[in-house]
């Protein structure tokens, strides 16, 4: 009981841990998940907010970019009405870009030439879209127009122009430059260059998607992948909820924010998600561990000391009781209930013992009086005819326990007939008892009817099978001798194989086919077979308790040890009488003091002829 109740106490102990541990896992878990995603939304809405201070920043350059080249360009127009004369001079665009510190000039006459230029005198404005905007201009006195910062040549570089109105006849002045300022903030304010300047955790990051497209992110290689490539599909984007996705073999927690055109997605590694998770839940572990132990080792230690200790006493004495030693005594005094439940128990058995005692006796008498009923039913009068002289007959059974479940019968049908029967019924005892008594009954009411022996093995299978609840069965062996002739017509119903003696041979197997069972399948069909015995020829019947008899090592008699035995020559040339009491004599040699397993049943039957 000791060892049971520590079980169980480890088991609730153990369950206790184990529902401890995962319910903090659970809560671990969830507060790492929130926490993830306030952290992401936190990074979102840092970039969202950086976002709109660039393109403050970059409005407010641009409009200082702006008004600075608005100002170069009306004194570049100041100059030319001042001084027209200027434009005829050589070398006046580099003077004037050097003045003005622009890095292009142009003088636009009324028909949208370029007739004074540092590099491109006698080009057509109305022939390329971006200059074309210059000439809504002509004829407009008031005309004034920033040109927004475009790239431009092989490397791309950022340049923009600014015209207005001449003021000494109808055209422009031009002016173009290098807005380096307003590039750099340009360049910075692009929302496709922001995510190099975020990261979530150590290796988290943001990405940001237009039309489900990634254009911007730390790792290059995935600039330009769709988002549905991972699996991720727009609807997962628009719904603004967390969700999970595996990027390049990894797996992230990933949060979009939506900046239009623009998706902005933080996404953060899972196994970074839950360090801290993993972290607390090894410290709860390791302290758990050691507080779930200490109450194990504590409780398990009292309740041994207070209750288990008697327990385990009161079982002790019990199991010598249960044993059969019913002159033990438990004597528990450690509390008043174990005082309570020894004396009760000790007085419980001395009950006992008067009962068992008593109905020892009766059990005792009453077996030996269905001892006697049962051989009461066997042929054992020797010699059974003594007037008959044609053959000899003899049989013993030895039962297993005061009764038994082997039978043997012979029996005269009629003055030429003899029938022979040797059977074994499963079981032991007085239930097995009772079955051979109705299967011998039958067999011999059959028999006597003048039917064969495969008959009355039909017959008696199909009656036995009936009502049989107990679903006992019999293994049988049985012959009918024409005496006259010595035909010996025999049939066998899954029982040992008899061994006959010839007068040249010696002993050995009667060649049969067992059938089935009787009380087995009510529709079996039973084969007989006839052999000529001749005058001297012995047949030897016996059930498996002789093949199955035991020695202490556990080692069987078996079959070819009985015919070793019956072609011995103290046993070749003996009658029936004489050949049983010496197969007997040879068991109990074998066996020696090894209790005997099942009942011994042997028939010996010698034809002499007439």
């Amino acid at each position: 009981m000791r060892k049971t109740f520590q079980k169980w106490l480890l088991i609730f102990v153990a369950s206790a841990f184990f529902l401890t541990l995962c319910l903090s896992f659970y809560l671990q878990t969830r507060e790492a998940k929130s926490n993830s995603i306030d952290l992401i939304d936190l990074k979102l809405d840092d970039a969202v907010k950086q976002i709109k201070l660039n393109t403050r920043n970059v409005e407010a350059i641009r409009i200082m970019t702006e008004s600075e080249a608005l100002a170069k360009a009306r004194a570049l127009a100041e100059i030319i009405l001042s001084n027209p004369e200027v434009l005829k001079e050589k070398g006046w665009p580099g003077r004037m870009e050097k003045i003005l510190d622009v890095d292009e000039v142009h003088i636009i006459n009324k028909d949208g030439i370029i007739i004074a230029s540092s590099s491109a005198t006698g080009y057509d404005m109305a022939s390329n879209a971006q200059s074309r905007e210059f000439l809504k201009g002509l004829g407009d006195p008031d005309f004034e127009f920033v040109q927004g910062a475009q790239p431009r040549g092989m490397d791309q570089e950022i340049f923009q122009y600014t015209g207005v109105s001449r003021l000494d006849e109808t055209g422009i002045v031009q002016i173009g430059y290098y807005p380096t300022r307003l590039a750099n903030a340009m360049s910075l304010a692009d929302i496709e260059n922001l995510a190099d300047g975020f990261r979530i955790g150590n290796h988290g990051s943001i990405l940001i998607t237009k039309s489900g497209k990634i254009v911007s992110s730390i790792n290059d290689k995935l600039l330009g992948m769709r988002m549905d490539s991972f699996g991720i599909q727009s609807g997962t984007l628009n719904k603004k909820e967390p969700f999970y996705a595996t990027i390049e073999e990894k797996k992230y927690l990933c949060k979009p924010k939506i900046f239009s055109p623009y998706v902005l997605i933080g996404i953060l590694p899972i196994d970074e998600m839950y360090v801290s998770r993993n972290e607390m839940v090894r410290s709860l572990v390791f302290s758990n561990t050691i507080l779930f132990s200490i109450v194990f080792l504590l409780v398990s230690f009292l309740v041994d000391r207070v209750v288990i200790s008697g327990i385990f006493h009161v079982n002790r004495s019990l199991e010598k009781i249960t044993e059969g030693n019913l002159n033990e005594r438990v004597d528990v005094r450690s509390n008043p209930e174990f005082v309570s439940l020894s004396n009760g128990i000790n007085t419980t058995v001395s009950a006992l013992k008067d009962a068992i005692t008593e109905a020892a006796a009766r059990i005792d008498k009453e077996l030996e009086f269905a001892r006697e009923i049962q051989l009461s039913s066997l042929p054992t009068v020797f010699p059974p005819y003594p007037d008959r002289t044609e053959f000899d007959i003899f049989a013993a059974i030895f039962t297993a326990k005061e009764v038994g479940g082997d039978f043997y019968d012979f029996f005269m049908i009629d003055e030429d007939h003899l029938a022979v029967v040797i059977a074994d019924v499963s079981g032991k005892g007085i239930p097995a008892s009772l079955f051979m008594m109705t299967s011998k009954t039958m067999i011999q009411n059959l028999a006597e009817s003048g039917r064969s022996p495969a008959e009355v093995f039909m017959d008696a299978n199909r009656h036995l099978c009936e009502n049989n609840e107990a679903e006992m069965f019999v293994t049988a062996f049985m012959g009918i001798l024409e005496i006259s002739t010595g035909k010996y017509t025999f049939v066998n119903a899954g029982h040992n194989k008899p061994l006959i003696r010839q007068s040249v041979n010696g002993y050995d197997w009667i060649q049969t086919k067992p059938g089935f069972v009787l009380a087995g399948i009510n529709t079996t069909l039973y084969k007989q077979a006839e052999i000529i015995l001749k005058p001297g020829d012995l047949l030897f019947f016996y059930t498996d308790g002789i093949t199955e008899a035991n020695d202490p090592s556990g080692a069987f008699f078996g079959n070819e040890h009985l015919k070793a035995f019956l072609n011995s020559p103290e046993a070749i040339d003996a009658g029936p009488d004489q050949l049983i009491h010496l197969m007997k004599k040879e068991i109990d040699s074998f066996v020696k003091d090894a209790p005997q397993a099942d009942d011994i049943t042997m028939l010996a039957l010698r034809y002499k002829g007439s």
